[in-house]
């Protein structure tokens, strides 16, 4: 995804995130423009030292506080919204306002600014949108329901997918796109509570010594469709250099099994650790993969190999953790 962009000035919503971070330090290694990061902490994995840089502490649902950005760069050259809410399906389930409420509200704040200012809107959705299904199509997802298990987190962003969807028949507005990508995961990910599968293993595996037990949920035959953090980063920046109207997925279009996964993050550590499968909790659904054929016939398809994806996230944790025990 070679390509650089031009431009002054960039917005970038959840700065803070796991996609969100990627973004922000590809776009500050471009002196030429002006990176504007929003989120409600600051990620100490920021860009540092950078003049082109600026962070603002802002909460997404505060409508006046939005639209006082806006109207602060009323020149903005486009937005990145990787705000979202991220955690695991027991947290979706039992606090499924954590999801609904922030989601709703920031993105329709989003959504109505840059409508408002003629400003393209990359927009990051999700996996979850989709109902179970062998593949994920991009044209199927309003003629379904989405899964039991992402019931919550699914409407928190189909409801803004939706919002755009009315701009576009009421205002006749497509200065967006919408992307959905599989299951994220990368080296600035959320390894504490409420993690993600791959983060979650991670720590595991690092936390272990030789010859200790990994505890994994289901029998491990479940497969997902796993797409780096980086790759997710460039489409979204190319998406934003090329302004069309689109709504694709971000995917592998590979199954990978949660044994597959937990053996690969076991074989980078280079630990001997035995896993164990507690058949007692829920696997998920059986298979999410993306169909990657419109992904692809619109230029967008960029795969990074699982298990390098998975060394690089794994010893850079690695590396973050061993340097606070020093």
């Amino acid at each position: 995804m070679g390509s650089i962009l031009m431009e002054r000035k960039i917005l970038v919503t959840g700065c803070s995130g796991l996609v969100g971070i990627e973004v922000c330090m590809t776009l500050a290694h471009n002196r030429n423009i002006h990176v504007i990061g929003v989120d409600i902490k600051r990620n100490k994995y920021l860009p540092n030292g950078f003049d082109n840089f600026t962070y603002y502490n802002l909460d997404l649902t505060d409508k006046k506080a939005v639209d006082s950005l806006f109207e602060q760069y009323p020149d903005l050259d486009g937005v990145i919204n990787c705000f979202g809410i991220k955690g695991s399906p027991i947290r979706a389930k039992e606090k499924p306002l954590d999801f609904l409420e922030p989601s709703i509200k920031g993105n329709i704040n989003i959504i109505e600014n840059c409508y408002k200012h003629d400003t393209f809107l990359v927009f990051l959705s999700s996996v979850g949108v989709y109902e179970p299904a062998e593949e994920f199509v991009e044209d199927t997802v309003w003629k379904t329901l989405p899964s039991p298990h992402d019931w919550f987190p699914s409407w928190s962003k189909r409801i803004p997918e939706l919002y755009l969807d009315a701009y576009k028949v009421q205002h006749n507005w497509e200065g967006y796109c919408i992307l959905r990508p599989a299951n994220i995961f990368g080296v600035n990910d959320n390894f504490g509570e409420g993690s993600t599968v791959i983060a979650a293993t991670i720590k595991k595996v690092y936390d272990s010594n030789k010859g200790d037990e990994i505890i994994v949920w289901g029998d491990g035959k479940s497969t997902r469709d796993f797409v780096y953090s980086r790759v997710v980063s460039d489409i979204c920046i190319k998406c934003l250099e090329d302004k069309r109207y689109l709504i694709s997925n971000i995917g592998s279009g590979v199954d990978i099994s949660i044994e597959e996964m937990v053996k690969t993050v076991i074989d980078v550590s280079e630990k001997d650790l035995k896993i164990v499968y507690d058949t007692s909790k829920p696997n998920g659904d059986r298979k999410r993969r993306m169909s990657v054929k419109n992904q692809k016939e619109l230029r967008l398809y960029h795969h990074i190999p699982f298990k390098e994806a998975v060394c690089e996230s794994y010893l850079t944790y690695k590396e973050r953790q061993d340097e606070q025990t020093r």
